[in-house]
């Protein structure tokens, strides 16, 4: 059966925004840390995202994956450039009540929990989430539903933003499969789920 892993940026307090919805500083993320993130995204075939994130993540990364750079972009280096094209060969899944399907994008509504426990029994790698806190909640409340936790932990603590786990509504129980801490600050940790 595919795992879901859930994958998220987060602050010491568990914020995964500012109040204005975006990262903070410091922001300590290199070359490093994503070529260990990229383990993680080479064992998957799917990336299910909420529609704010799949808008902030998806067209940035297929930018530098097809060469043509955002404005914004830093210097692209190896991992860089191959978590852009490791992310571009992904099926892409959006929570979306408004979003059309197009090439390589399944829009997914409704019952979403429904849908993801019916895409972990077919075959396939495992399925990257990433969700804010409204669509993270309820699927993590889901017993069996999220196999995994891969959590960057940034040396950062935020007055406001929303955090991770706001709208929980069952207590997780957790075990450390590993965690990797990096000289720039950051650390990630990966949890599994024990379910009773």
């Amino acid at each position: 059966m595919r795992k879901i892993v859930v994958h998220l940026q987060s602050t010491l307090d568990n914020r995964m925004a500012n109040a204005q919805g975006a990262f903070w500083e410091p922001f300590p993320w290199g070359e490093p840390e994503m070529a260990y993130i990229n383990q993680s995204f080479r064992a998957a075939d799917t990336f299910a995202l909420s529609r704010v994130l799949y808008d902030a993540i998806i067209p940035w990364w297929d930018g530098v994956a097809t060469g043509q750079l955002p404005a914004d972009a830093p210097e692209i280096t190896p991992a860089f450039a191959e978590f852009a094209q490791i992310q571009h060969q992904m099926t892409k899944l959006v929570f979306s009540t408004t979003m059309e399907p197009a090439d390589g994008r399944v829009v997914l509504r409704g019952d979403l929990t429904g849908q993801l426990a019916n895409l972990k029994q077919q075959d396939g790698a495992d399925i990257i989430l990433a969700a804010g806190p409204a669509t993270l909640g309820p699927l993590a409340s889901t017993p069996g539903l999220v196999d995994e936790y891969l959590i960057v932990v940034h040396p950062a603590v935020l007055t406001a933003g929303p955090r991770m786990f706001d709208l929980l509504t069952r207590d997780l129980a957790l075990e450390l499969v590993h965690a990797e801490v990096f000289e720039a600050g950051c650390v990630v940790l990966r949890h599994r789920v024990v379910w009773d």
